[in-house]
């Protein structure tokens, strides 16, 4: 099986983008592949576990957890995580590691596909 990356530069209400990394990456997931995910600039916003948003009955953080609880690996930017006030990502969801540039770059070498949303 393959291996997928998605770099979600995007935060949760601003694009679809996470939408479409989850949808992709949950279906990879189910066919057996490998998928990796790091969330760089608003793209950090995207785990908060007290996501909130009128008429969405499905958050961003929930899809998020799903992706992780199949066995997706999430990592996301510290120095964006900490440049928004995020405090080390004390406020995520379970499952998901807060590293740096080099966690990015080490994914970038051992995916076959890397997906920039």
């Amino acid at each position: 099986m393959s291996k997928i990356g998605f770099l979600l530069t995007g935060g949760p209400f601003q694009y679809q983008h996470w939408e479409t990394a989850f949808n992709i990456g949950e279906a990879a997931l189910d066919k057996g592949h490998e998928v990796q995910l790091f969330l760089y600039l608003d793209g950090v916003y995207n785990p908060i576990k007290h996501q909130t948003f009128p008429d969405l009955p499905v958050m961003p953080k929930d899809r998020l957890a799903t992706l992780v609880e199949k066995g997706a690996k999430v990592i996301a930017c510290g120095i964006c995580v900490n440049a928004r006030g995020l405090e080390k990502g004390k406020e995520y969801i379970e499952g998901i590691i807060v590293g740096g540039l080099p966690d990015f770059a080490e994914m970038v070498g051992e995916v076959d596909r890397l997906v920039a949303l």
